[in-house]
């Protein structure tokens, strides 16, 4: 444990964006799994959304978040021409 009072005070910052960090990052990736099993126009504009803010927030790079939205949308391409 940290001895210096602005340590102790970094540790609990620390601590606190890792725990809101990690929900943030855990959510995008429910919602891009649900999305992938069932992609809907309406699911898929959720994960973008969900998946551009994780991004803007610096949690995951921009590049894989336009990754994650290039698979999300090629899927959901290839679902709508199956259906048809």
């Amino acid at each position: 444990m940290a001895n210096i009072k602005s340590n102790e005070k970094s540790l609990r910052k620390n601590t606190k964006r890792h725990e809101n960090n990690h929900a943030q990052l855990s959510k995008m990736r429910t919602i891009v799994k649900k999305t992938r099993v069932n992609p809907s126009n309406e699911k898929l504009n959720e994960a973008y959304k969900v998946v551009d803010t994780v991004a803007r927030k610096k949690i995951i790079h921009k590049n894989k978040a336009n990754r994650l939205k290039s698979r999300l949308a090629k899927k959901s391409s290839s679902q709508s021409t199956v259906s048809a």
